[in-house]
This record gives C-alpha cells, sequence and structure tokens, in this order.
C-alpha cells in the first residue's frame, strides 16, 4: 500500500512540474523619446487593416520551456497582436509626426507573418511584418516590403523561475524594432513624397 502511495506522490509532482500553465503579459511599444534622432515629416498616413497570418493565433506568442524541452509555461499577450501591432504603429507614426487619422494621402497596412518568443537556454523573440502602403485616392500600391527583428537575451532565471515579464519585454523589442525599422525605411520614406 505504501508503495502506491509514494507513486501517486511522485506521479502528482511530476504532473505539477510539467504541466503547462498560461500567463497572459502586456506588451508594449515606447515612442522615440525627444533625444532620440528620428526623421519627422509631414502627416500623410492612416493605419488601415493589420492581419495576424501567423501559425499561432489570437495572442498566442510563445513558450518557456523546462531543461527536457517540455513547455511549462504558456504566454499570450492580454490582447490580439494585431491589435497590438495596430497601436505600436499608431505610436511609432505619431511620434514621427506621419500620421493622418482624417484625410491622409496613404494608407498602411500590414500582415503580422511571424510573432514569437520562447525560452529554453536564452530568451529569444522574432518578428516579421510585411507592410503595404497604398494611394488613398487611386489605390495604386506605393511600397511594399518585409521587416525583420530578433532579440536574444541570456537570463538568469531559467525553467520553473523564469519570469514570463521578462521574455515580454524581449518580445516587445523585437517588435519595436521592425515597426521602426518599417516607418523609418528609406524607400517608405521616398515613396510618400
Amino acid at each position: 500500500m505504501k508503495s502506491y502511495s509514494r507513486l501517486f506522490i511522485i506521479g502528482f509532482i511530476a504532473v505539477i512540474f510539467t504541466s503547462c500553465q498560461t500567463h497572459n503579459v502586456s506588451l508594449t511599444y515606447n515612442p522615440a523619446s525627444v533625444g532620440q534622432r528620428i526623421n519627422k515629416g509631414s502627416p500623410a498616413i492612416k493605419i488601415g487593416s493589420i492581419n495576424d497570418v501567423r501559425k499561432l493565433r489570437g495572442a498566442e506568442i510563445g513558450k518557456i520551456r523546462n531543461e527536457f524541452g517540455i513547455p511549462i509555461k504558456s504566454i499570450n499577450a492580454k490582447r490580439p497582436i494585431s491589435e497590438i501591432t495596430k497601436t505600436a504603429f499608431a505610436h511609432a507614426l505619431q511620434s514621427r509626426n506621419l500620421l493622418n487619422k482624417d484625410n491622409a494621402k496613404y494608407i498602411l497596412n500590414a500582415d503580422i507573418l511571424e510573432f514569437q518568443c520562447s525560452q529554453y537556454s536564452t530568451q529569444n523573440a522574432e518578428c516579421r511584418i510585411r507592410v503595404h502602403v497604398y494611394n488613398t485616392k487611386s489605390g495604386r500600391l506605393v511600397f511594399s516590403q518585409y521587416f525583420y527583428a530578433t532579440r536574444t537575451k541570456v537570463s538568469p532565471n531559467v525553467t520553473y523561475w523564469s519570469k514570463v515579464d521578462e521574455i515580454a519585454g524581449v518580445a516587445s523589442e523585437a517588435l519595436q524594432e521592425a515597426i521602426d525599422r518599417a516607418v523609418d525605411d528609406p524607400g517608405l520614406r521616398r515613396a510618400l513624397r
């Protein structure tokens, strides 16, 4: 009888340590501060549709795995990734004086092709976005390009003690870098003239 009790306790502990818990995190975009060099423009762009076409769906962004590669923490954003990306684009354009919500000459649409984070031995995040800019009146495509960013951070906290907010910060940095590259792209700026 004691062996069954011991086996049950060991099984229960194994389930607790290998079960995957879901954590909801906030992702942020920090607009450029006054001291940073950014190329300002004139208000000409409004944001159209931001489509999430990743393999992950909705708000899911990644997992933290234990030393055996088993997922122990699933990471979701508090809002759908398409909404977060749209808000980040709005902040990026506004900080560069490019956002015009009412009578813009151009409309920016984007597809989120990849946005995910993971932690195994390091914290990693990747973001890949395809941006299309159209002339509002004619509907003609004036700019189209892919933008990619990746971030890696070594963390002293591994496996069960990993902090989901740390990896959310790494993911936010990757998203911000991809969006900043897009709105600062020289080809995009030339297309707005």
